[in-house]
């Protein structure tokens, strides 16, 4: 079961990158599993940014393959800037 703060923590950290809330369902609180794996597949520039958002969310990297030395030589400014934040008091729903 979901911890329903760490969820709210997660969907405000989710807010600051808007370009990703499509792959995370608020309302039903869940995952967009499949439309994560495709996106994935196309390798764009937020990849790393959303592998990290599916790996919070599972509370793992099996799924998604979230590496911080591979995020840190490919993210930008704004989203290391999302993961700092996140490793200062991390959380999972």
């Amino acid at each position: 079961m979901f911890d329903k703060e760490a969820e709210e923590r997660f969907f405000n950290m989710l807010s600051c990158a808007p370009e990703l809330e499509r792959f995370f369902d608020r309302k039903e609180g869940m995952a967009k599993i499949k439309s994560i794996q495709i996106e994935l597949a196309r390798e764009r520039e937020e990849a790393e940014l959303l592998r990290f958002f599916g790996s919070v969310w599972f509370g793992n990297s099996d799924h998604f393959g979230f590496d911080f030395i591979n995020a840190a030589k490919h993210m930008g400014e704004r989203d290391k800037k999302i993961v700092r934040r996140w490793l200062v008091d991390p959380f999972f729903p």
